[in-house]
């Protein structure tokens, strides 16, 4: 008994564990469907003023991409990461990801993992949208979702940066006509 308390103890001493991060900003969060989901996400996108990193599974929302476009065109450096199984062989998902791209936006699609189920936006390396809502019509308007932003928080913007980076550095570029 004995020596099976000891592996458990060595083996957790050796499993990474996340460090704490300060509870900074504020938090305002929204769900779906028809409860404010959407508008709190283009709210987030329309917030940027230097920069955006998205992670997403499916990205077929014409309001979200509208959003986008608008952020590149004030200036915004856009990066996406979409999941390429549930993107590359959708019509609304390849015209979602080929306007970004249209607009100057560097998108990326992933398949390093069995599905790439992140929902995340980090804003201007400071605030954190995340949640269950992927960005899709479904999700605003008929599934259950939820949306969650911790507003001017850079500790926690910094851990999703990292991820992020992480996924970038694991994806491909996106190139119209997949």
């Amino acid at each position: 008994m004995l020596r099976i308390l000891l592996a458990c103890l060595a083996l957790a001493a050796t499993v990474a564990h996340a460090d704490p991060i300060p509870a900074a900003g504020s938090i305002e969060v929204a769900f779906s469907p028809n409860e404010g989901s959407e508008a709190l996400v283009i709210k987030v996108i329309d917030s940027a003023k230097h920069d955006l990193r998205l992670l997403s599974y499916s990205f077929t929302s014409v309001p979200v991409v509208k959003a986008l476009v608008r952020a590149r065109h004030r200036g915004v450096d856009v990066r996406l990461v979409a999941d390429e199984r549930d993107n590359l062989h959708a019509a609304k998902a390849r015209a979602a990801l080929g306007a970004l791209v249209n607009a100057g936006a560097d998108v990326r699609t992933t398949r390093a993992y069995a599905i790439h189920h992140d929902k995340v936006i980090v804003a201007d390396g400071r605030s954190v949208e995340l949640g269950s809502f992927n960005f899709s019509e479904s999700a605003a308007k008929k599934n259950s979702e939820n949306v969650l932003v911790n507003w001017d928080n850079p500790a926690l913007a910094a851990v999703y940066l990292k991820h992020f980076e992480r996924n970038y550095a694991q994806a491909s570029v996106y190139r119209e006509g997949y």
